[in-house]
This record gives C-alpha cells, sequence and structure tokens, in this order.
C-alpha cells in the first residue's frame, strides 16, 4: 500500500480523542493555547527567514 493509499484510507474513520497534531519534536499541540504557541512560533521563524531545513542542520 502506498502512503496515499494509507491515508485515503484513513480519512473515512472517525476521529478519536487522541487525533491530535505531534510536532518533530514531539510536542503535543492538544489544545488551543499550544496552537496559538506553535503559530506564533512559526510567524517568528518565518519572520527570521529560519526553514524547517535550518532546524535540521
Amino acid at each position: 500500500m502506498t502512503g496515499d493509499e494509507w491515508a485515503a484510507a484513513d480519512i473515512g474513520r472517525p476521529p478519536t480523542r487522541d487525533d491530535v497534531t505531534i510536532t518533530l519534536d514531539g510536542r503535543r499541540i492538544d489544545s488551543k493555547e499550544k496552537a496559538i504557541a506553535w503559530l506564533a512560533e512559526i510567524e517568528a521563524d518565518r519572520a527570521a527567514g529560519k526553514t524547517a531545513a535550518d532546524t535540521f542542520a
């Protein structure tokens, strides 16, 4: 099964309580406050010219 096939099959199931965004560093974005803080971090990185590649450098 390809990744696209797996993702398409997964869309049909109902969400569960633990379906949350998890960042690459393991943080769970499981509340409105965490989401706002995470988006603020992303915006600050963008304003500073930082890219995702910089995270892995």
